[in-house]
């Protein structure tokens, strides 16, 4: 009887789950005012990240010497800095919860972090992983009054999407951080979703780079960050159960020297969409 009852246990745990993820979804109705609060919320946002600015790159400031001298490849005390300014950042406004905290790397292996991307908000989320990394990132992120100096001090490697020179530069300047031991977080799909459902991916170098370098990939998933800040506008909304990181098992460095390219984006990209409401889960165009 047991065994029999296996299957159907197992199918209402899916269920189950699946129901949860839901609550991460981007709703088609907001609730009356939702945009008036919405706004609000954001120019918060905003001033608080510039007032924690006043602090904190002045603590960067100060520190570059040190960091120059001690630790120039990696300034993790730089990224040390960024996480708790993001932390503090976002406090009033949403949590942040991460789940497979046991696949993280060890602290001074080199991996390439890779994720869905909905929002601006998955950029502040990511800073809760207790890891030091670096963002590839388009350059716009890097004019942000503040954020972008201290991008900059940090050496995140900022991306010129159309410009093909700059493609190549990151692509060598990505292999030698990793090389030196600096993890890389990536955003393949290489733009944020409108709605949620997950793109192709745009952005491939990312395994081009893991397989030069010999390192490992670490699939993420990034749940409840369209639901705060959609990629339609610039409103933080209330999000409810707010953000939730789902830390899947790396792909180990052997494991993508081993794996054929096409196959390797499409067990990334699996992986990824595995975490997501099974809505958001659209498969790539062939």
């Amino acid at each position: 009887r047991r065994a029999r009852a296996r299957p159907a246990v197992a199918e209402r745990a899916a269920t189950s789950d699946s129901k949860e993820l839901t609550k991460f979804m981007i709703p088609e109705k907001r609730f009356p005012g939702a945009g008036v609060v919405g706004v609000v919320r954001a120019l918060s946002l905003f001033v608080l990240l510039m007032g924690l600015g006043c602090i904190f790159c002045p603590l960067i400031l100060v520190s570059m010497p040190f960091v120059i001298k001690r630790d120039p490849q990696r300034r993790t005390f730089v990224d040390f800095l960024m996480r708790q300014w993001a932390k503090l950042l976002i406090f009033p406004f949403f949590s942040v919860k991460i789940e497979g905290l046991e696949n993280l790397p060890p602290p001074g292996e080199a991996c390439i972090y890779v994720a869905n991307h909905q929002s601006f908000m998955d950029i502040l989320s990511a800073l809760h992983l207790p890891r030091s990394f670096k963002f590839i990132s388009k350059d716009s992120i890097f004019k942000i009054p503040f954020v972008g100096w201290a991008m900059k001090r940090a050496d995140h490697v900022s991306l010129k999407r159309d410009d093909r020179k700059s493609q190549v530069e990151v692509f060598r300047k990505s292999i030698k951080k990793l090389q030196d031991g600096t993890s890389l977080f990536i955003f393949p799909e290489g733009t944020r979703s409108q709605d949620g459902v997950m793109l192709d991916f745009k952005a491939k170098g990312a395994f081009g780079m893991a397989r030069r370098a010999k390192t490992a990939i670490l699939p993420m998933t990034i749940l409840g960050t369209g639901r705060l800040m959609s990629a339609k506008d610039f409103l933080l909304y209330f999000g409810g159960p707010g953000v939730r990181i789902i830390l899947h098992k790396a792909i180990s460095a052997e494991e993508v020297q081993a794996a054929d390219d096409d196959k390797l984006v499409e067990q990334v990209r699996d992986t990824i969409a595995a975490g997501l409401p099974e809505g958001y889960q659209s498969k790539p165009a062939a």
